[in-house]
């Protein structure tokens, strides 16, 4: 039963992530389409007289931005990771406040709420992080940018977005099946499995092999 329930689970899982594709397909599809308008912005405001350029250029910027945290809304979509998660906010926040804030208020709420997003990527998101030896454990869901960043290890992005990702697709490209204490070498980085639950990969090991 519970071999069953597993199965459906993971099935449920795979499904879902094919939906979050073409949710982002449509995404962008609709991000290249309202693209187009920002020519149509330019020769508005080529035409339009300077006393009136401002508030068409600001619809300008709003429109800019809003396209903007689109293609980060894909890019979560895509990675699970909570860096892009983070990203979608960040953006969305300074939209609001550098088209939308007409009071000091508005630009130091803004301010503020920047701030503690930096402050939650600094001092929470860095709590899935844990020193093991020389290496670093990590959640597969973080990306590889940013394990890339904090390791200074060179993991090819174009394998996964996140190091889960790049997991997954090693053991099909080396065709060694995924289980706890497995390990795949790319690059210059050493990736240890070392936990995985309901068939998918929890905690990672991420050394440097050339030390």
């Amino acid at each position: 039963m519970s071999k069953n329930l597993g199965f459906f689970k993971n099935k449920l899982i795979k499904y879902t992530y094919y939906l979050e594709i073409i949710l982002a397909l449509f995404i962008i599809a609709a991000i290249i389409v309202s693209a187009v308008d920002l020519a149509k912005y330019i020769y508005i405001i080529f035409k339009t007289n300077p006393i009136d350029t401002y508030l068409v250029f600001q619809k300008f910027l709003g429109h800019i931005l809003l396209l903007v945290v689109g293609v980060e809304l894909v890019i979560m979509l895509m990675s699970h990771s909570t860096s892009s998660v983070l990203e979608v906010v960040l953006y969305a926040i300074a939209r609001k406040m550098l088209i939308y804030s007409d009071t000091t208020l508005d630009i130091a709420l803004g301010v503020v709420a920047i701030a503690i997003v930096f402050a939650i990527r600094k001092y929470l998101f860095t709590k899935e992080i844990k020193i093991e030896g020389n290496g670093h454990v990590f959640s597969a869901a973080i990306s590889v940018y940013d394990a890339n960043t904090i390791t200074g290890l060179n993991i090819p992005e174009n394998l996964g977005n996140t190091i889960g990702g790049v997991i997954t697709k090693m053991a099909e490209d080396t065709h060694r099946p995924v289980y706890e204490g497995i390990d795949y070498r790319v690059g210059n980085a050493k990736l240890k499995v070392l936990s995985i639950k309901d068939g998918l990969i929890e905690k990672v090991l991420i050394d440097n092999i050339d030390e």
